[in-house]
Protein backbone atom coordinates (compact mmCIF):
# COMPACT_ATOMS: atom_id res chain seq x y z
CA UNK A 1 0.00 0.00 0.00
CA UNK A 2 1.19 3.31 -0.86
CA UNK A 3 1.42 6.23 2.05
CA UNK A 4 0.27 9.59 1.15
CA UNK A 5 2.17 12.43 2.47
CA UNK A 6 0.65 15.74 4.51
CA UNK A 7 2.65 18.68 4.41
CA UNK A 8 1.59 20.82 7.44
CA UNK A 9 2.54 23.89 9.61
CA UNK A 10 5.16 23.03 12.44
CA UNK A 11 2.50 25.33 14.92
CA UNK A 12 -0.12 22.30 14.41
CA UNK A 13 2.19 19.30 15.55
CA UNK A 14 1.17 20.03 19.16
CA UNK A 15 -2.27 19.24 18.33
CA UNK A 16 -2.36 16.83 15.26
CA UNK A 17 -1.92 13.46 17.54
CA UNK A 18 -5.32 14.71 19.28
CA UNK A 19 -6.68 15.60 15.91
CA UNK A 20 -6.10 12.17 14.22
CA UNK A 21 -7.56 10.49 17.31
CA UNK A 22 -10.41 12.70 16.77
CA UNK A 23 -10.72 11.39 13.34
CA UNK A 24 -10.49 7.98 14.35
CA UNK A 25 -13.04 8.04 16.46
CA UNK A 26 -15.57 9.75 13.78
CA UNK A 27 -14.45 7.20 11.63
CA UNK A 28 -16.16 4.98 14.59
CA UNK A 29 -19.01 6.65 14.75
CA UNK A 30 -19.58 6.70 10.70
CA UNK A 31 -19.20 3.13 10.40
CA UNK A 32 -21.85 2.27 13.44
CA UNK A 33 -23.97 5.10 11.34
CA UNK A 34 -24.00 3.17 8.35
CA UNK A 35 -24.91 -0.17 10.37
CA UNK A 36 -27.76 1.64 11.63
CA UNK A 37 -28.90 3.24 8.53
CA UNK A 38 -28.40 6.73 9.35
CA UNK A 39 -28.29 8.59 6.49
CA UNK A 40 -28.88 11.91 9.18
CA UNK A 41 -25.73 10.97 11.62
CA UNK A 42 -23.85 9.92 7.97
CA UNK A 43 -24.34 13.39 6.65
CA UNK A 44 -23.30 15.17 9.72
CA UNK A 45 -19.97 12.92 10.15
CA UNK A 46 -19.10 14.08 6.49
CA UNK A 47 -20.03 17.48 7.20
CA UNK A 48 -17.43 17.57 10.20
CA UNK A 49 -15.10 15.59 8.31
CA UNK A 50 -15.00 18.31 5.02
CA UNK A 51 -14.91 20.88 7.34
CA UNK A 52 -11.78 19.76 9.52
CA UNK A 53 -9.48 18.57 6.80
CA UNK A 54 -8.48 21.50 4.94
CA UNK A 55 -8.05 23.24 7.90
CA UNK A 56 -5.48 21.02 9.01
CA UNK A 57 -4.06 20.35 5.79
CA UNK A 58 -5.38 17.34 4.51
CA UNK A 59 -7.36 18.19 1.46
CA UNK A 60 -7.88 14.72 0.52
CA UNK A 61 -10.00 14.18 4.03
CA UNK A 62 -11.92 16.98 2.71
CA UNK A 63 -12.32 15.86 -0.51
CA UNK A 64 -13.56 12.24 1.20
CA UNK A 65 -15.42 13.88 4.02
CA UNK A 66 -17.66 16.12 1.44
CA UNK A 67 -18.46 12.85 -0.92
CA UNK A 68 -19.73 10.65 2.54
CA UNK A 69 -21.84 14.11 3.43
CA UNK A 70 -23.69 14.31 -0.15
CA UNK A 71 -24.14 10.16 -0.18
CA UNK A 72 -25.56 10.50 3.23
CA UNK A 73 -27.72 13.43 2.00
CA UNK A 74 -29.01 10.79 -1.05
CA UNK A 75 -29.05 8.00 1.17
CA UNK A 76 -26.77 6.14 -0.72
CA UNK A 77 -25.00 4.15 2.06
CA UNK A 78 -23.19 1.75 0.31
CA UNK A 79 -21.10 4.38 -1.48
CA UNK A 80 -20.79 6.47 2.10
CA UNK A 81 -19.25 2.90 3.55
CA UNK A 82 -17.18 2.63 0.51
CA UNK A 83 -15.75 6.42 1.06
CA UNK A 84 -15.57 5.49 5.00
CA UNK A 85 -13.01 2.88 3.89
CA UNK A 86 -11.16 5.42 2.08
CA UNK A 87 -11.07 7.39 5.08
CA UNK A 88 -9.87 4.68 7.11
CA UNK A 89 -6.98 3.44 4.83
CA UNK A 90 -5.95 7.28 4.37
CA UNK A 91 -5.66 7.65 7.72
CA UNK A 92 -4.00 4.24 8.07
CA UNK A 93 -1.08 5.45 5.87
CA UNK A 94 -0.55 8.86 6.15
CA UNK A 95 3.10 10.36 6.91
CA UNK A 96 2.57 14.07 8.55
CA UNK A 97 5.63 16.21 7.93
CA UNK A 98 5.74 19.01 9.43
CA UNK A 99 7.15 22.44 7.29
CA UNK A 100 7.16 26.29 6.87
Amino acid sequence: MDRFQVTVAPELEPIMTRYMEIRRQELKQLEAALDAGDSDAVRELGHTLKGTGASYGFDFLTELGAAIEGAGRCQELDFARELGKSVRDYIEHVDIIYKK
